[in-house]
């Protein structure tokens, strides 16, 4: 007779002093929960939304209690637990070099956030943005906020480094996006960190965890070979035409060892009607031209490190102040 088997006890809680309360069975029922499976070999009769949050088949996608934001790739969407980009967790990308396609296979996302009015921080692009091209994808460029990197004199002495080698700019840069977290009044933040530390990534999934922002960090291939806190990595390669190759680093599910192509649209063309014809992975809509660098000032927000404002937008003062206000109380 195949044993059956009830699934983890409800947890309890202990308060050991100055508020701070831990689920003193938790950890015990899911150690205990996976070892009576591998030593008993018994059938898994649970349904998979009963099962704990840390808990899943090695067969199968992670369950999510929260469905993911769709990607704008159906394709994509089959292969993430949650069928899309996770709420409170980092993702991250990491891209052979700037520029094959980030932007594109984040812009359905973006405008989605954007023409919602939630606020989308991106931090630290190696490239400023072109605004014309984010706006003909859709993206509202009023809820669109940049901070670039301060750009030093060439005669002026380099910043010094902070521990373990990182530069200052880029703990200022890290800086922004633990905020932007922490705050919780971003509906996503995108920021490039290349030479960021698994503590550091560590430091941005804290930030980011039980929040409701979708957060992607963007970093060099090199980074796959070290740890990382991030719930999901995903590797970008450049295809022929405008192909995009997305492979699966690190999930909550099965490992995938094929890339997975996406087509996306053909950057700085635009297309006034949908495009038909036959489908690879997936295709989003609308179609739109691609991001590309500007040496001329764009209509995005920009803030620098100092604090100083840049081109604002008219964007509406009731939603502006009221995000204001709210970072301010918090890092206050």
């Amino acid at each position: 007779m195949t044993p059956t088997v009830a699934g983890p006890a409800p947890a309890r809680k202990r308060d050991h002093g100055g508020g701070k309360v831990t689920d003193i069975t938790a950890v015990a029922d899911e150690l205990l929960y996976c070892t009576f499976i591998q030593y008993f070999g018994c059938a898994m009769t649970l349904p998979l939304s009963s099962l704990p949050a840390g808990l899943w088949r090695a067969s199968e996608l992670a369950h999510c209690h929260r469905a993911g934001h769709t990607t704008g790739f159906a394709a994509l969407d089959a292969e993430l637990p949650g069928a899309g980009w996770p709420h409170g967790a980092v993702t991250e990308l990491l891209s052979e070099r700037p520029g094959i396609g980030e932007w594109r296979l984040l812009a359905p996302t973006l405008r989605d956030l954007t023409q919602a009015g939630q606020p989308v921080m991106v931090i630290a692009p190696p490239m400023l943005p072109y605004a014309p091209a984010l706006a003909g994808w859709g993206i509202d460029l009023r809820w669109l906020s940049v901070v670039m990197r301060p750009v030093s004199p060439a005669r002026q002495a380099p910043r010094a480094r902070g521990t373990r080698g990182l530069k200052a700019e880029d703990r200022d840069m890290l800086w922004c996006a633990e905020q932007a977290l922490k705050s919780a009044c971003c509906g996503a933040v995108l920021t490039w960190l290349p030479a960021a530390t698994p503590e550091q990534i560590r430091r941005l999934q804290v930030a980011a965890g039980g929040g409701e922002t979708l957060t992607w960090v963007v970093r060099g291939p090199a980074a796959v070979a070290t740890a990382s806190a991030a719930p999901l990595r995903l590797g970008l390669a450049v295809g022929p035409g405008s192909r995009l190759g997305v492979q699966f680093h690190k999930r909550r599910g099965p490992p995938r060892l094929e890339p997975l192509w996406l087509t996306l649209p053909a950057p700085y063309a635009h297309v006034s009607q949908p495009v038909t014809g036959a489908a690879d992975d997936a295709r989003p809509g609308p179609v739109g031209p691609g991001p590309a660098p500007s040496s001329t000032p764009s209509t995005v927000p920009l803030v620098s490190v100092s604090g100083v404002s840049h081109g604002l937008l008219d964007r509406p003062a009731s939603a502006l102040s009221g995000a204001r206000d709210r970072l301010s109380a918090h890092t206050g």
